[in-house]
C-alpha cells in the first residue's frame, strides 16, 4: 500500500468503523460495549461509522438501511440466519462479505474495529484484511472456537477448548443438519472435501484460526479469555487485553439518587438478591434458583431480570426455571430490560449474583454492581473471581458445587456485617473513557504498522505547544472519502 494512501490533518481525529452484531436499541452485553465505545470515541474528537445486523427477519434478506444513532452513523444490514446448509456457511458468507465490502468502499474509515463476527463470519475478518485495511478484532466469547458461543457443552459443563469431539457432539446437538451425518454439504470452509463431523469440525477451527492471524489488533477483555485462545492455539503474545470499561460514576450517583428517593424499607422486608441478564444455560441462573430453594431463606428474594431465550431450539432450560418460579414465591421473574433500566434495578437489590458455568470473558453485570457499591457472588469461572477482589467485594463460589452455593446463600442472607463490608469495599473499576484512550494509542499503533503513516491528533496552539485530542468542536474538515476511494482514486 502506497504510504500517502492516508492524509491525515492534525486535529481532525480518526475515522473508526465498528462492526457489530448488533446497536443500540439492539439489548446485550456487545451492543452496550460498542455503543460506550462510540460515545467516548467521539468525545475525544473521532468519528465513528458502524455496520451491524437487524436479526428482525422483517426485511428482504441483505438489504441495508442507515440511520443516525446519537451522532453515530449505523448501517444495518438484514440478516436473520436462515440460509445455512452446512457448518462452513457459519464462518463464510460471500453475501455479508460484499455488504462488508461495499460499506467499506462509501465510508470515509482509517481503521475497521471488528466485535464479534456472529452472522458475518470469520470471511468478514478476510474482506477487511484482504484491501489492506487496518484491522482489529476484540474476542467477547468463544464463537470462533465454538459456534455455540462460550465452549459450554450440551452436558451442561464447560468444554475444554481442545475436545474437538466434545465440540462435534455439542453441535450435533443443535444443528445436526450441518453435519455431514445429518445431510448437510461434506464441504470445509475453503473447499476443501470432508470425510465425516469430526473432519467438518477440525476445518472449521482450522479456517478460524487463521482468521484469527489477520487482525493487526487482536483484543481480549480478560487475562481469562486470553488463556483460552491461546490454549487453542492462537500465537502467545497476540492477544492485548483491554479490560472493558464500565460508567461507573454515572450509574453510582443514579442509584444513590434512586435510593435516596425510595421510602424507607420497612424492617421485616426480605433482602434481594439479583441476577441480571440472558439466562442462557452456561449463566447457571437455574442451578443458582435450585440452589436457593434449597437454602430455605425466609429473609431473601431471587430477581432474575432478563430476556429468557432458546438455547438453540431448546426450551427446557427456561422451563426448568420458569418452573422453579411458579413453586416459589420467593423467585421473581422479570422480563428483559433496557440499560436505561438498570440503575433502578440495582437500586432495589442488596447484591448481586453471577453463577456462570462457562469461563466468563468479562462479567459485566457484577462488574456494574459493584459501581453500585453492591455486594457479588461470583462463581469461580473466567474473568469473575476478580470482580470479588480477594474476597473483599464479595464471595467467590465453585460454579458446579451446589453445597457451596446454598452456605454462600446463607452467609449472604444472614451476615449483615459482612455484606456491609463487601459493599463498602472501594472497587478501582476500569472506566469507559481509560478503555477508548487506550484503544486510541492502540489504534495509532495499528495505523502506524499497516501504512507507514503514524496519524497525528493533536492541534497546535498559537503558542506552539500542543492541545489534547480535537473536540467535536473541531474546525470541520475536508471530508476523508472511503477506504477504496482513497486507494484507487475514486
Amino acid at each position: 500500500m502506497p504510504a500517502d494512501t492516508f492524509q491525515y490533518a492534525r486535529g481532525r481525529g480518526l475515522n473508526i468503523g465498528l462492526i457489530a452484531m448488533g446497536w443500540p436499541p439492539d439489548v446485550g452485553g456487545v451492543p452496550s460495549h460498542t455503543a460506550d465505545l462510540a460515545r467516548e470515541f467521539i468525545a475525544r474528537g473521532h468519528q465513528v461509522y458502524v455496520l451491524c445486523l437487524d436479526t428482525r427477519g422483517e426485511l428482504e434478506p441483505l438489504s441495508t438501511f442507515d440511520s443516525d444513532v446519537d451522532g453515530v452513523e449505523v448501517r444495518r444490514v438484514a440478516y436473520a440466519y436462515g440460509d445455512h446448509a452446512k457448518l462452513a456457511d457459519l464462518m463464510v458468507h460471500d453475501g455479508l462479505r460484499n455488504v462488508i465490502l461495499g460499506w467499506m468502499a462509501e465510508t470515509p474509515c482509517d481503521l475497521i474495529h471488528v466485535h464479534h463476527v456472529t452472522g458475518f463470519g470469520a470471511s468478514a475478518l478476510h474482506a477487511v484484511h484482504d484491501v489492506g485495511q487496518p484491522l482489529a478484532l476484540t474476542l467477547h466469547d468463544y464463537w470462533l472456537l465454538d459456534p455455540r458461543g462460550q465452549l459450554f457443552g450440551s452436558d451442561g459443563h464447560a468444554r475444554d477448548a481442545n475436545d474437538l469431539e466434545g465440540l462435534t457432539a455439542d453441535i450435533a446437538s443443535s444443528w445436526k443438519h450441518l453435519l455431514p451425518s445429518g445431510g448437510g454439504a461434506a464441504v470445509g470452509p475453503l473447499g476443501e472435501t470432508l470425510t465425516d463431523d469430526l473432519a467438518a469440525v477440525r476445518a472449521h477451527r482450522e479456517y478460524a484460526l487463521g482468521a484469527l492471524a489477520l487482525p493487526g489488533l487482536l483484543v481480549a477483555p480478560s487475562e481469562a479469555a486470553r488463556a483460552v485462545y491461546e490454549s487453542a492455539g492462537v500465537q502467545k503474545g497476540r492477544i492485548r487485553v483491554v479490560e472493558n470499561g464500565v460508567e461507573a460514576e454515572d450509574l453510582a450517583a443514579e442509584v444513590a439518587r434512586l435510593r435516596a428517593a425510595a421510602p424507607p424499607r420497612p424492617a421485616d422486608e426480605p433482602l434481594r438478591l439479583g441476577l441480571f441478564g440472558t439466562t442462557l444455560p452456561s449463566k447457571g441462573a437455574a442451578e443458582l434458583a435450585e440452589a436457593f430453594v434449597e437454602a430455605d431463606l425466609p429473609n431473601l428474594r431471587l430477581v432474575i431480570a432478563g430476556n429468557r431465550p432458546s438455547f438453540h431450539g431448546d426450551n427446557s432450560y427456561v422451563e426448568r426455571l420458569e418452573a422453579l418460579a411458579a413453586a416459589h414465591d420467593s423467585i421473581e421473574l422479570r422480563p428483559e430490560y433496557a440499560r436505561s433500566e438498570l440503575a433502578a434495578l440495582l437500586a432495589e437489590v442488596d447484591g448481586v449474583a453471577a453463577p456462570s458455568r462457562w469461563e466468563e470473558v468479562y462479567g459485566l453485570t457484577v462488574r456494574e454492581a459493584r459501581a453500585a457499591g453492591l455486594p457479588v457472588l461470583v462463581s469461580d469461572r473466567g474473568a469473575l473471581p476478580a470482580v470479588a477482589e480477594g474476597g473483599r467485594a464479595g464471595l467467590v463460589v465453585p460454579a458446579d458445587d451446589r453445597a457451596a452455593w446454598v452456605d454462600a446463600l446463607r452467609r449472604f442472607a444472614a451476615d449483615d456485617a459482612a455484606r456491609a463490608t463487601w459493599g463498602s469495599h472501594e472497587s478501582s473499576l476500569r472506566t469507559a473513557s481509560q478503555m477508548a484512550a487506550e484503544l486510541e494509542g492502540l489504534y495509532l499503533d495499528l495505523v502506524e504498522e499497516s501504512t507507514g503513516i503514524r496519524p497525528d491528533l493533536r492541534r497546535s496552539e498559537p503558542d506552539g505547544g500542543d492541545a489534547e485530542p480535537a473536540a467535536p468542536s473541531a474546525p470541520e474538515q475536508p471530508a476523508k472519502r472511503g477506504f477504496l476511494g482513497r486507494l484507487f482514486g475514486r
